[in-house]
């Protein structure tokens, strides 16, 4: 039995330039790059002045939500401390935290990384006439080790670290980064100096997007691009990613939509949530129950449907503060039990009702 080759060839669509992630094709080479996160970039750029400003570098603790630049800001400041014709992979160990996050990390990767000196056989033979010679570099004769979620590590694990710090601080600074700096213990954290990053706004986001668009010839409407930073909520990380997918799936040189977004995103459109706080108005407990069986019906997750009805409940001005304030505690109850298993449409009910009185009731 033979087959014919041209039956087993599946016409596949050619690729959009190098198979990359957006996120690190576009990742921020130098502190300028950073956004919004200026207060910081400024206070690490006066560590690059000269050697002596690098050499009292301390060690340094970033906290703050994700996707807010963190990562990549400290990646940024080892890529301008040492000059490139210089080994930065044996000058920089990054570490993630959550897949290595036991006591003995610490004491056989970090400490023995931490404990080796810079020689001056590392030391790169700079050449004459290179461009990169123009730009300064400070070149300090210590090493940085990058942990990278450290909030997941355990509490024996920091406690033993903070010994390692200080024994090899001569040669060796930390980079410490989580997201929540209240699960590092206060030995450790008052070892670092701290920098919180905030939340980026939309205008800096949007900005960004747009750029990377222009650059990867996206076609992207206000709509849409609206969508991406709305679902994103203030990480960059997220809007990318979301963007790229977006791009991914759409033929041909078609524009991109709003809906076509959130459906990609998993988040419920923006009109079934009208139609579902419609529903809600009407006061009538039999057309709540078959919107919202039509709702579930079509597959969408029920943290993300009270997300965004939390959202329509902020801004509608025919609840009073009292009755937000007890549809927002009942949001916060459905979700912890659905993320302890709960049954999702037993929840939805639950706070579809209290909202279904307090709208009765106004």
């Amino acid at each position: 039995m033979t087959t014919d080759k041209n039956d087993m060839e599946v016409d596949l669509p050619p690729p959009r330039g190098k198979a990359m992630p957006w996120v690190e094709k576009y990742r921020p080479k130098d502190l300028s790059a950073v956004a919004h996160q200026e207060q910081v970039t400024k206070t690490l750029q006066s560590a690059l002045q000269s050697k002596a400003d690098a050499m009292s570098l301390p060690h340094l603790l970033f906290y703050g939500p994700p996707g807010t630049g963190k990562t990549s800001l400290a990646l940024a400041l080892c890529r301008q401390l040492w000059h490139p014709d210089m080994d930065i992979k044996q000058r920089v160990l990054e570490l993630n935290a959550s897949d290595e996050r036991g006591i003995s990390v610490v004491r056989d990767k970090i400490k023995t990384f931490a404990g080796l000196s810079v020689g001056s056989s590392m030391q790169a033979k700079l050449k004459n006439g290179d461009s990169d010679d123009e730009k300064f570099y400070p070149n300090p004769s210590f090493k940085i080790i990058i942990l990278d979620e450290a909030d997941t590590v355990t509490l024996d694990a920091q406690a033993a670290l903070r010994r390692v710090i200080e024994a090899h601080s001569k040669v060796t600074r930390f980079i410490l980064i989580c997201n929540y700096v209240t699960r590092i213990i206060e030995p450790l954290a008052s070892r670092c100096a701290k920098f919180r990053f905030q939340p980026l706004p939309h205008a800096a986001m949007k900005n960004r997007l747009l750029t990377i668009s222009e650059s990867e010839e996206c076609k992207i409407g206000d709509d849409a691009l609206e969508e991406i930073l709305s679902l994103s909520g203030g990480d960059m990380r997220k809007a990318v990613n979301a963007l790229q997918s977006a791009q991914n799936l759409t033929t041909g040189k078609q524009e991109i939509k709003a809906d076509s977004v959130a459906e990609m995103a998993g988040f419920p459109p923006s009109t079934l949530i009208d139609r579902l706080m419609k529903s809600l108005k009407t006061g009538s407990f039999e057309k709540m129950q078959v919107c919202i069986t039509d709702i579930l019906a079509e597959g969408f997750s029920v943290i993300h449907i009270l997300t965004q009805l939390f959202e329509k409940i902020l801004v509608d001005d025919s609840l009073n503060d009292t009755r937000k304030a007890q549809i927002a505690i009942k949001i916060a109850e459905a979700n912890k039990c659905l993320v302890d298993g709960a049954g999702e449409f037993l929840q939805i009910m639950s706070v579809c009702s209290l909202i279904l009185n307090c709208c009765s009731a106004d």
